[in-house]
């Protein structure tokens, strides 16, 4: 595997781990909080959306083109309901593979707000970490914490090949 592809790779993964954390995220449980005075379930999906959005308009504003934000004038309300928020999802991973593809193949070094599309990407899966966290927390303090093994099996196996005894 090349360089270029082992990073797509990543990526693809990364989209997994979401797709499947976010398959967690219901109707009745979406109004959950990580804390307080925490963002929602729902409206964590829709800001990894509308961040994927923002920086695809900078690195890559063709392929941002026809992808709604779903926000209402800005970042503070979402505008979509569950099932579109995890729609945008599924198209904005698309769109940040392609461009991370295209600034790869390219040989493009400055790639937008970054000085390359190896930071950008990186930033992309930090960000989404960040929030699969507090997704994850939100979860528990709403008495829904996913049991171990499928952790194990839905993010952590994304990233090693060792098989997970428990």
């Amino acid at each position: 595997m090349n360089l270029t592809d082992a990073l797509l790779d990543s990526w693809d993964r990364q989209c997994r781990i979401l797709t499947a954390v976010a398959s967690r995220i219901t109707p009745e449980n979406q109004g959950a909080k990580p804390s307080d005075d925490g963002w929602d379930l729902l409206t964590q999906l829709a800001h990894i959306h509308k961040v994927r959005w923002e920086f695809l308009r900078n690195v890559a504003p063709d392929l941002a083109e026809g992808i709604d934000d779903g926000y209402a004038g800005g970042w503070e309300e979402p505008v979509v309901d569950l099932e579109t928020a995890k729609s945008n999802l599924d198209k904005t991973a698309a769109a940040v593979r392609e461009a991370v593809r295209r600034g790869l193949e390219n040989g493009i070094e400055q790639f937008g707000w970054y000085d390359n599309p190896v930071l950008f990407l990186q930033h992309m899966i930090w960000h989404e970490g960040w929030h699969v966290g507090l997704i994850f927390l939100a979860l528990r303090r709403a008495g829904q914490e996913p049991p171990q093994e499928w952790e194990e099996e839905k993010v952590w196996s994304e990233w090693r090949i060792e098989v997970w005894e428990g």
